[in-house]
């Protein structure tokens, strides 16, 4: 990477890093604790009252915004860590930065996007009464910052400004369909774990009916609005799709965010990861989409998809690959 890199680009990223790294030490978690309280509050006293069909996202938002402050807050730690084998212009530790900052700003982004629909949506035609916050959440520098850094990573070297532009495309590409596919695991993890307020009698359910548990309820029940039409199990094939495109997506969207150091090292695991992820996202959400009519996991069908056929080029298998793969 010496003979690669300029001694002040290996300073910059040097820099960089140390910066990074307290940002994602102090300020980040505060701000991603932040809005993960207004968003709960938001939930529970404007929302829920009046949609029951809102509750899930308690228990999810409350885990998965915690493992990524969690996350982040270990990624300012080895951010640090890396400032000196940065400046020494170690090829390891600009591919682990990058993939730490990747990491960085895709939680930032699925930090951001409950926000507009707990707390700016309107749902009038639900007698939800209209929000009573306005702007964006404190988050969204996290998802802001952790792209800048991500970049910074990136581009610094003294490679072509030609193929500078060229690797922009599959290095973003991956950041942000891992990004749209944990958001849509997100909501399938939220219709999985779905039980209608209706079938919990005296506020607590009954623990030996199926409708009342997420695995079966769904082989009685009629999925959009849980009315039941079916005295017997008919394994439903909603059960899966949601296990899929839910709890299979979020293990996915880890598994390409992990790839982009690979591909950085032109490792071959990592566009092996990267394309899998992408073959196996694109089926679990055309999967969404045609038993669901889901737009938001056709929309992810068609970027896994695209993902796919960029990785899949000559060129950029030659870029991520050893030679003669």
């Amino acid at each position: 990477m010496v003979n690669e890199t300029s001694k002040a680009q290996r300073i910059y990223s040097a820099i960089v890093a140390g910066v990074a790294g307290i940002y994602f030490l102090t300020m980040a978690p505060t701000a991603a604790m932040q809005t993960l309280k207004i968003a709960l509050e938001q939930a529970l006293l404007r929302l829920i009252p009046h949609d029951y069909d809102f509750y899930p996202a308690i228990p999810l938002l409350s885990t998965t915004y915690s493992g990524w402050i969690i996350l982040i807050f270990l990624t300012g730690g080895l951010s640090l860590m890396l400032v000196w084998p940065l400046y020494q212009g170690k090829i390891w530790a600009r591919a682990t930065a990058l993939g730490a900052y990747g990491l960085a700003t895709v939680g930032g982004m699925a930090m951001t996007i409950p926000w507009f629909v707990l707390v700016l949506a309107e749902y009038p035609h639900k007698g939800v009464p209209p929000h009573t916050i306005s702007g964006m959440p404190p988050v969204l520098t996290v998802m802001l910052l952790g792209l800048a850094f991500y970049y910074s990573m990136l581009y610094s070297d003294q490679d072509t400004l030609k193929n500078k532009l060229l690797k922009w495309i599959p290095y973003t590409a991956t950041g942000i369909v891992s990004g749209m596919v944990f958001m849509n695991a997100q909501h399938g993890a939220r219709y999985f774990i779905h039980i209608h307020g209706e079938y919990f009698p005296n506020n607590a359910p009954n623990i030996l009916s199926p409708l009342d548990h997420y695995i079966t309820n769904l082989d009685y029940l009629n999925w959009k609005t849980f009315d039941v039409i079916h005295t017997e199990a008919v394994y439903s094939a909603q059960t899966l799709t949601l296990l899929l495109g839910g709890y299979g997506l979020y293990i996915a969207s880890v598994i390409m965010i992990l790839s982009i150091p690979f591909m950085f090292m032109r490792m071959r695991i990592g566009w092996y990861m990267a394309t899998g992820g992408a073959i196996a996202t694109a089926v679990a959400s055309f999967q969404g989409y045609i038993v669901r009519s889901s737009f938001e996991w056709g929309q992810g069908c068609a970027m896994s998809t695209a993902l796919l056929l960029i990785l899949l080029i000559p060129y950029y298998r030659k870029m991520f690959l050893p030679e003669g793969d």
